[in-house]
């Protein structure tokens, strides 16, 4: 009897542990942007204040690849206005995560974004952001 107490007693402390949080992995989210080393993206979807739209020709070819070293790199073969310095056909940039990883930075010469992720997978990058005119912007992203 007298070692049923403390066995009693020690099972107890135990069941009143508080639970320990999981430990967090602060690289989840550019691990599932690069795929581990490098991952391209391609649009698939457009909307603009909340209602779809058609993504227009010039936009269908572009890619964003997103590498582990911090760089990314735009392809975007089909300029939407010729000549356009905003509009290059290609760009190579740096990108970073800040605000808790919610929001993507990219900059390259003469060149920077920022895009607030609403959803991130391995299939899936939605990110939203103001464009001209005040309208709120959602791009769904796909590899």
């Amino acid at each position: 009897m007298r070692r049923a107490i403390p066995l009693g007693v020690l099972l107890l402390f135990w069941a009143c542990q508080p639970e320990r949080p999981a430990p967090s992995n602060p690289s989840s989210v550019e691990q599932r942007l690069t795929g581990g080393s490098s991952r391209t993206w391609r649009l698939q979807t457009l909307s603009r204040r909340g209602a779809s739209e058609p993504i227009p020709p010039c936009r269908t070819d572009d890619r964003w690849t997103f590498r582990s070293d911090k760089t990314a790199a735009l392809q975007n073969p089909t300029a939407c206005q010729a000549n356009d310095p905003d509009d290059p056909p290609s760009l190579s940039a740096s990108w970073r995560l800040s605000n808790g990883d919610r929001f993507i930075v990219v900059e390259g010469q003469g060149f920077f974004m920022t895009r607030e992720i609403i959803q991130l997978t391995d299939n899936i990058l939605v990110w939203e952001y103001t464009g001209d005119g005040g309208d709120l912007i959602q791009e769904t992203w796909v590899p």
